[in-house]
């Protein structure tokens, strides 16, 4: 889920490139519409998004019984700390807390880098956090 065109179509790019047939979402509420239909084996996620943005979207992944279990690439120009304390503050309203991100990327992240990622999320070999 990502609302830059152009990074839809870098991402878009760089998932075929290995392979994988990517299915794109311009926003969370886009997004989390598709996941009505689909069940990816991964999901790329932007942090700000127009509608409905990223870190709403992850609680809602998160907490679904039926996509909790979707491996989520964070993959955002926020910088990393901020963003997870965004997630800590979004805990503090909630009953059960929601876990910070396992995988964050930066939107200048190296292209293979990223492709490692990507692979190991959807491959299920067994990405650790970072």
């Amino acid at each position: 889920m990502e609302d830059e065109i152009q990074m839809r179509f870098y991402l878009m790019s760089l998932v075929k490139s290995l392979g994988f047939d990517p299915v794109l979402a311009k926003d969370g509420v886009q997004g989390l519409d598709t996941l009505t239909r689909i069940k990816p084996s991964a999901i790329i996620l932007d942090i700000m998004m127009p509608k409905k943005g990223g870190a709403i979207v992850y609680q809602e992944l998160v907490t679904h019984p039926e996509f909790k279990t979707i491996p989520i690439i964070f993959f955002s120009g926020v910088d990393r700390k901020a963003f997870f304390h965004h997630i800590k503050m979004l805990n503090i309203n909630l009953e059960h807390d929601i876990p910070e991100p396992a995988i964050f990327v930066a939107k200048d992240a190296d292209s293979e880098y990223l492709k490692e990622i990507i692979k190991k999320c959807v491959l299920g070999n067994g990405l650790e956090p970072e």
